[in-house]
């Protein structure tokens, strides 16, 4: 049985679904076209970026270009920088496909149907090149948190209906977009409200921060079955991310009583968890290296935002691997 808050709702989300449906099915136009506005110039890849990339990378989002975000990639000692893009507006939230090849980020679209901009999900390849809209056609909802499913066929992403996020595939060879549901335990269907999603390893379960903001949840949009991460507390939780063997959940914590943010990890076949981090201030948004030994994440420890990566079972082994005096952070590891 529904809620009788969800019951009240559930024409919205209809109405929602049913718009995304038709925007999909009627969009003939080739979903992998170039933005219609050409974006500025990007500054090429250095000469050994393509070796580079075959061995660990980091993109972040960097305010070094004139105070415009900007997204960059750079070694997991902070060295070899390429600068990725140039645009105008604002671009985040990286995230690297599962075989280092392409990066889907956030940026502003304008939508003339709606005579407004929204989040919008744009892709390119690793070095920078073919830039072009997940999407021939903008969404007439922000979307934001993009996340590559294993295969590569599509994105897991956060879209806003109606003020509330909710999780959401989407497939830029076919144009189709569809909420991520699962059964509540009463047989009935119901959308997966939450952010921050992302495939587990090799898996079809996508890891995504619920609703309240305060807990964990797995949930597989193919059996639609839902699993709860417990042992988190009942403060806020941000950007959650499974380890490369699927066995531990790195996470951003607010601590009880205090503005600050500290950094954790969740064992899930012992329901244990650890923190991290002891710095005060925000740390938060970590990213596991590939061989799951360490994880890169943002702090202002050092007064502004800057990147660092520690040891991921013992926060020991601090470095700083940013060294500007202007905003560094989203850190996302390729896999």
């Amino acid at each position: 049985m529904l809620t009788p808050s969800f019951r009240a709702a559930l024409p919205g989300l209809s109405l929602a679904v049913a718009a995304l449906a038709l925007a999909a099915c009627g969009d003939t136009a080739d979903p992998l076209a170039p933005d219609a506005t050409p974006s500025s110039a990007v500054t090429p890849a250095g000469p050994g970026e393509l070796a580079a990339l075959t061995s660990p990378r980091i993109v972040f989002v960097s305010l070094r270009n004139a105070s415009q975000p900007d997204l960059y990639t750079m070694d997991q000692a902070g060295n070899n920088l390429v600068h990725l893009t140039t645009w105008s507006g604002d671009e985040n939230y990286p995230a690297w496909s599962w075989d280092n090849k392409r990066i889907a980020l956030v940026r502003r679209r304008w939508n003339a149907q709606t005579n407004s901009s929204h989040d919008d999900i744009y892709v390119m390849n690793a070095d920078g090149s073919n830039k072009h809209w997940a999407l021939a056609t903008p969404s007439p909802y922000h979307m934001s948190m993009p996340a590559w499913s294993p295969d590569g066929a599509h994105l897991v992403v956060t879209v806003a209906i109606s003020g509330k996020p909710y999780l959401a595939t989407l497939e830029p060879a076919t144009g189709t977009m569809k909420l991520v549901t699962y059964e509540n335990g009463y047989g009935s269907i119901i959308p997966a409200q939450g952010s921050y999603p992302s495939y587990e390893p090799g898996g079809e379960r996508i890891l995504y921060l619920d609703g309240d903001g305060r807990h964990l949840n797995l949930v597989n949009p193919t059996n639609g079955w839902q699993y709860g991460v417990s042992g988190l507390g009942d403060t806020p939780v941000g950007r959650p991310a499974m380890s490369p063997d699927g066995k531990k959940i790195a996470y951003g914590k607010q601590i009880a009583g205090s503005s600050a943010w500290e950094i954790y990890v969740y064992a899930m076949s012992t329901s244990t968890f650890k923190r991290l981090t002891y710095a005060g201030g925000y740390n938060g948004a970590p990213t596991w290296s590939p061989d799951g030994a360490r994880l890169a994440f943002e702090s202002n420890r050092s007064g502004q935002s800057q990147i660092w990566t520690m040891n991921s079972s013992t926060g020991g082994s601090l470095t700083r691997i940013t060294h500007t005096a202007t905003y560094e952070a989203g850190p996302a590891f390729s896999h």
